[in-house]
């Protein structure tokens, strides 16, 4: 059965990169484009049958659109596209309802595979296609109460002077625990 495809990157390279690619697949009839989430919904392509939904867009991201990209093409499978093959990546597209995750980096031949399983139904993550297992939930780092006190004033972009003031701690007993969180975070800057 012909299928209508909706391709959603603000990269107009990319997406036409893309495009000559799923067009060469059998069951792929017609191709739409659009740049941001937005422009997407706006189509009305109730019909569409797959969207190839990029992750990072400025706006609203792939993630924070796939509901509303779901209501706009009800009976359409979802794959979201990105630059990011992380582990933790996959996992939020998964809980975020997502069904398949295809990286950026894909070979022509991964990306058509992938649009077969799609198509067909099925679940369609990197290394799998078909009834891919589940993925496991990251391991959150052990912090204690205090380190996360200390990492939620991190998180507003405060510096150490003003943690330590605002935990009635010494700038020292900060900058310890700041490099206690990093180690358990695998960072080595606040960026």
């Amino acid at each position: 059965m012909p299928a209508c495809l909706l391709l959603v990157d603000d990269h107009a390279l990319f997406r036409t990169g893309l495009r000559l690619i799923v067009q060469d697949h059998p069951a792929v009839q017609t191709i739409h484009e659009a740049g941001t989430v937005a422009e997407a919904c706006g189509l009305k392509l109730d019909a569409a049958d797959l969207v190839l939904l990029d992750i990072q867009m400025p706006g609203m991201s792939g993630l924070d659109g796939l509901r509303l990209l779901r209501q706009a093409c009800p009976r359409a499978r979802i794959v979201l596209v990105s630059a990011s093959v992380a582990p933790d990546a996959i996992h939020e597209a998964r809980v975020r309802g997502a069904d398949g995750f295809l990286p950026k980096s894909a070979s022509a031949e991964d990306i058509l595979d992938a649009i077969t399983c799609a198509l067909a139904g099925d679940p369609c993550f990197p290394a799998h296609c078909g009834n891919a297992p589940p993925l496991r939930a990251p391991v959150a780092p052990a912090l204690t109460a205090r380190q996360l006190d200390v990492l939620l004033q991190l998180c507003t972009g405060k510096p150490n002077k003003v943690i330590a003031r605002n935990l009635g701690l010494s700038e020292n007993t900060v900058r310890v625990h700041v490099a206690a969180i990093f180690a358990q975070l695998g960072v080595n800057s606040r960026s």
